[in-house]
C-alpha cells in the first residue's frame, strides 16, 4: 500500500491500519490508546488526545463524513470530532480523504476549519464547481 523506501514512523489511532502495516520492517507504528469505537475501529478519547497533545507529526490523514467550503470538515461523533482535532493541531500538514458524496455535507460535530486543511483527496466523482469552492478557502483538491 506504501510505496515509501526508507523509514517511515506512523502515529495512528486506528487497529486496522497498525494491523496493516505492522509486518513491514521499514515502518515504526505508534498506536495511541483510548475507547474503541465499534463503528470505526478508532480509538478516541482524552487518552489519545493527550498523547497527541506532545507529538509533532508531518502529516495527519484524516477521514471525514462532511466536506464544506465554508463550515469545514465534520464527523457526527463528538469524541472521535475531538481526536480528529488533536491530530489537526499535531500535524504540520493535514490531509483529508473523503469519497466525493461526503462533499457538500455537514455533519454536527466540526474538527477542522477549511483554513487548517491542506488536501481533500477525492474520487473523480467530484464536481468542478464544489471543487473551486475548496479551492478558493484553500484547500487543493486532488481526484483520484
Amino acid at each position: 500500500i506504501l510505496l515509501h523506501s526508507g523509514e517511515l514512523t506512523v502515529v495512528t489511532n486506528s487497529v486496522a491500519i497498525a494491523a496493516l502495516l505492522h509486518q513491514r520492517s521499514d515502518v515504526s507504528i505508534f498506536l495511541l490508546g483510548g475507547r474503541l469505537r465499534h463503528r470505526t475501529g478508532a480509538a478516541v478519547g482524552e487518552w489519545a488526545q493527550r498523547a497527541l497533545e506532545d507529538l509533532f507529526v508531518d502529516v495527519a490523514f484524516l477521514g471525514a463524513n462532511g466536506v464544506d467550503a465554508q463550515r469545514g470538515f465534520t464527523t457526527p461523533h463528538e469524541v472521535e470530532a475531538a481526536t480528529k482535532r488533536a491530530f489537526v493541531a499535531a500535524a504540520r500538514r493535514t490531509v483529508v480523504l473523503a469519497d466525493s458524496s461526503k462533499v457538500g455535507n455537514v455533519s454536527f460535530h466540526r474538527f477542522a476549519r477549511s483554513e487548517e486543511v491542506d488536501l481533500l483527496i477525492t474520487d473523480d466523482g467530484l464536481e468542478d464547481e464544489r471543487a473551486e469552492e475548496l479551492d478558493d478557502v484553500g484547500v487543493e483538491v486532488i481526484r483520484a
